[in-house]
């Protein structure tokens, strides 16, 4: 029987939309190769209509991902029918290299309340290293999409893996989060490939900012039970720790499965795709067999170490 962590509570189901994308970042995927879906294909309108029963009836937060989901054409109708089915807490998470301000209005119209834009940095050249994208306007881009997305009232997160390429240029990602009162998540990167920027160093960087920025916060205000959250009220800075032991089941050292409080659904040439664990290639077979996976995985998650 495999061995399983559970690092976080079930929190959130993740409907991988398409396995596509239009950048290469050097950090995407399970193995830092820049190509790593785990085969995770086109998940279709029908088929999110089929699931919908499921999703409703947990409860939990549902993001949209991918590859990148801002790819589907139909994503609006996805969105609607999420919606129309009855869910309120939809998310998205894209590079917002096809997202503008007028497509981020109708994406909260449709029913997106919470986007997740990665923003490696606001360096063009660092940018560009990091993606593969060459376009320089995708950094004013969501830049605009940001700060029109915190005026309304749709929460907004900029997520960025610290790596040793874009270590430099947090600061100016701090300052414009936090004039603008945009979440920002600094993510713990483990790349099995190449030297890391460890969380410790990650947090006395953060620190160093706050210091010289005047930014005192009370020791209630730094929540520290899942990373790092510096709470300013209405909005925060978080630090995301790479979950223990990661790296050694990455670079096939140890075999246990990580449940990390996200469970993946997906698509491939009409069948289901699922997975209680981002690292674990995904199962494939029908709706039953998706429902089962879940069912069992929110029993083991709910009896874990009772």
């Amino acid at each position: 029987m495999e061995k399983i962590e559970v690092t976080m509570p079930l929190y959130e189901i993740r409907l991988s939309v398409t396995g596509a994308c239009n950048q290469q970042c050097i950090y995407c995927g399970p193995f830092s190769d820049g190509r790593g879906n785990n085969g995770y294909g086109e998940l279709s309108v029908g088929q999110i209509e089929e699931i919908l029963p499921l999703l409703r009836k947990n409860n939990l937060h549902v993001q949209l991902t991918g590859g990148e989901p801002t790819l589907r054409l139909d994503l609006l109708k996805i969105v609607s029918k999420l919606k129309e089915g009855g869910l309120a807490d939809i998310g998205l998470t894209t590079n917002c290299s096809m997202i503008d301000v007028d497509r981020a209005v109708k994406l909260v119209e449709a029913g997106i309340v919470d986007i997740h834009v990665h923003v490696p940095s606001f360096n063009s050249e660092i940018f560009q290293k990091t993606t593969g994208n060459l376009n320089k306007g995708v950094i004013e881009n969501f830049k605009q999409v940001g700060i029109y997305l915190a005026k309304t009232g749709c929460r907004i997160e900029f997520n960025t893996p610290v790596t040793c390429l874009n270590e430099e240029t947090m600061d100016a990602l701090c300052d414009f989060c936090f004039v603008n009162k945009i979440n920002l998540k600094l993510i713990e990167e483990v790349n099995i490939k190449q030297r890391q920027i460890g969380v410790n160093k990650i947090v006395v960087n953060l620190e160093k900012w706050l210091s010289k920025n005047g930014v005192s916060l009370e020791p209630e205000k730094i929540n520290k039970k899942y990373g790092y959250i510096y709470d300013f009220g209405e909005f925060s800075f978080r630090i995301a720790l790479a979950t223990r032991g990661l790296a050694e089941y990455l670079a096939g050292n140890c075999d246990v499965i990580l449940y990390d409080g996200r469970y993946w659904m997906g698509g491939s040439n009409e069948q289901f795709l699922f997975s209680p664990s981002c690292f674990s290639r995904p199962q494939v077979g029908t709706l039953r067999d998706l429902e089962n996976n879940f069912n069992n995985v929110k029993d083991f998650y709910e009896n874990y170490k009772k």
